[in-house]
């Protein structure tokens, strides 16, 4: 899916899920994105927090990459995000940057043959 793998690779820009942490805590939103990375439930994050974490710039960078309106790009990161970082984060624990794009290509694989996310991974 063109949207994951835009997503994975804004990620591993970012220094990979521990800098996303990293961003999500400076702007006050390290409880949100602990959720994702822990075990329990994951939290719900707005539209606005997305861009206020991570900057519209990059918001804007996954829009245009995967042609999506700019004005949807932080919805579908917020609804995206959660669950992308959840499975990345297995059992908790944080994957090593250079780890990352390796369990991106694997959860990519799973989500094809499960259906989510639009059905078929584009290789």
């Amino acid at each position: 899916d063109v949207l994951v793998k835009a997503a994975l690779a804004m990620l591993d820009q970012a220094g990979g899920i521990p800098g996303i942490i990293d961003k999500f805590q400076r702007s006050g939103l390290g409880d949100i994105v602990a959720s994702w990375v822990g075990v329990g439930q994951n939290q719900a994050i707005s539209p606005d927090q997305i861009t206020q974490a991570l900057g519209a710039d990059k918001v804007g960078a996954v829009s245009q990459e995967t042609q999506i309106p700019a004005g949807q790009g932080s919805a579908i990161l917020a609804q995206l995000l959660p669950v992308l970082i959840d499975q990345l984060t297995p059992d908790g624990q944080v994957p090593a940057q250079g780890q990352l794009m390796e369990l991106g290509k694997n959860l990519l694989g799973t989500l094809a043959s499960s259906g989510i996310f639009g059905g078929k991974a584009s290789a």
